[in-house]
């Protein structure tokens, strides 16, 4: 069994205390061979680490921090550089020039919060109108965000709905719900060679934890296959070597009851595609 995790925190996010290699060393014991770290980055550097707007370098802690683990880590375990790039409408060219840069080989695109709002983990959830008219807006965001590229691969689509959940507002997104926009949002992705993440923070139990689902769904992971889409990335999304690569053996095995017979990693931003086997 081949465990990959790409969506995976260290402490060059503002979020996360843990550096690249206590990271890469706590998956490891969970069985993950290959990771890439995809660290916040929110495109006008309102938060986290800074690129631009003139020179476009890596980030000093990161750059020391990766070239540490790849020192260090486990030999046998592949080790990649990525962002989870955050809010690429708010400055798209900014984000071209990120993507572009060449020491990255993966790049999430993620929205955290919609124009006008607060961080989707601020906002106080109240009723389900209320949830579904944001949902409705986090679709169009998406959809912009893949009109504009810069990224590989589409983060936890859907994502927010466990901050929802935690204002005791029973609400996902589904593709039922809002088909059109859906599909409109997939069939865009696939015709500019996009990925979908399947994004495993809520596959495992943790503390607090409301709403077991992956982000997307399996429902909108299923319709994405349906309509031909075959580029698949898997992601813990942690933020702790508590958490570090849980929830990868939960997600293989959804997308294998799904249908999918392969999953992706990214090299330089090349996806390659690697079977799904011995998950059983």
């Amino acid at each position: 069994m081949y465990l990959v995790d790409y969506h995976i925190h260290s402490s060059c996010s503002f979020d996360c205390e843990f550096t690249m290699l206590e990271m890469a060393k706590a998956a490891y014991k969970r069985d993950i061979k290959e990771l890439c770290f995809t660290d916040h980055l929110e495109v006008t550097g309102e938060l986290g680490m800074l690129i631009g707007p003139e020179e476009f370098e890596l980030p000093e802690k990161q750059a020391k921090q990766y070239a540490a683990c790849l020192e260090s880590a486990p030999i046998d375990m592949k080790i990649g550089l990525g962002l989870e790039l955050e809010h690429i409408g708010d400055d798209p060219a900014r984000a071209k020039r990120i993507y572009g840069m060449p020491e990255y080989d993966f790049v999430l695109g993620a929205v955290h919060r919609l124009r006008g709002y607060e961080d989707f983990y601020f906002i106080n959830y109240l009723n389900r109108e209320q949830c579904f008219d944001l949902l409705d807006k986090y679709l169009d965001e998406l959809i912009e965000m893949v009109e504009i590229g810069a990224f590989d691969s589409v983060a936890h689509i859907g994502y927010c709905a466990r901050y929802m959940y935690r204002d005791k507002i029973n609400v996902t997104l589904e593709y039922h719900d809002f088909p059109e926009k859906i599909d409109a949002l997939l069939g865009l992705m696939i015709e500019k060679g996009k990925g979908i993440e399947l994004n495993c923070s809520n596959l495992f139990e943790r503390e607090g934890q409301t709403l077991k689902t992956s982000f997307p769904s399996a429902e909108i992971l299923a319709r994405y296959k349906e309509l031909g889409g075959d580029i698949v990335t898997i992601g813990s999304d942690s933020h702790s070597i508590d958490t570090a690569g849980l929830g990868i053996k939960e997600g293989m095995r959804l997308l294998y009851e799904l249908g999918f017979n392969y999953f992706t990693v990214f090299k330089k931003h090349k996806p390659e595609f690697i079977r799904i086997e011995g998950v059983f």
